[in-house]
């Protein structure tokens, strides 16, 4: 098989997988009336994309969020757009930092998703010689908006 086959191949199997289909659409999580995170994913020619905003929060000893410090407002675009056995990873730029995260469906309907931070190690290392407990992932809910 020429190797421009098999890559072209490879593209469809990573990108146009049946189950990450179900992925697109618009996720929101509101915290408290505020708008906290909005996640875009739209499928084009078998191609899901898509972007993201995050707001600003301030967490609980648990790790959960307590209260919202700047609502989400402007997008991210996302790259390494992966979907594998029912996880969606991907990536975007802040500042000069790269963020990763995972969104897996949490419901049989299909109209919630958690949405997780994927630290590194030196981040994990950073945040407990801090005293900082890790973020918990977050719930997302499917909107019509």
């Amino acid at each position: 098989m020429p190797f421009n086959v098999a890559a072209a191949i490879a593209l469809g199997l990573t990108f146009a997988q049946p189950g990450s289909q179900s992925l697109a659409g618009t996720w929101i999580m509101d915290f408290s009336g505020q708008p906290f995170a909005r996640l875009e994913l739209r499928t084009t020619g078998g191609v899901l994309s898509g972007r993201i905003s995050i707001g600003v929060m301030h967490l609980n000893d648990q790790g959960e969020i307590d209260k919202i410090l700047k609502p989400a407002t402007s997008f991210t675009a996302l790259f390494d757009i992966v979907y594998r056995d029912g996880v969606l990873s991907f990536a975007r730029k802040d500042e000069d930092d790269t963020d990763r995260f995972e969104l897996r469906l949490i419901d049989a309907a299909g109209d919630a998703a958690q949405l997780s931070f994927v630290m590194t190690d030196e981040l994990r290392q950073e945040l407990k010689e801090n005293g900082i407990t890790p973020p918990k992932p977050i719930v997302l809910r499917r909107s019509s908006r």
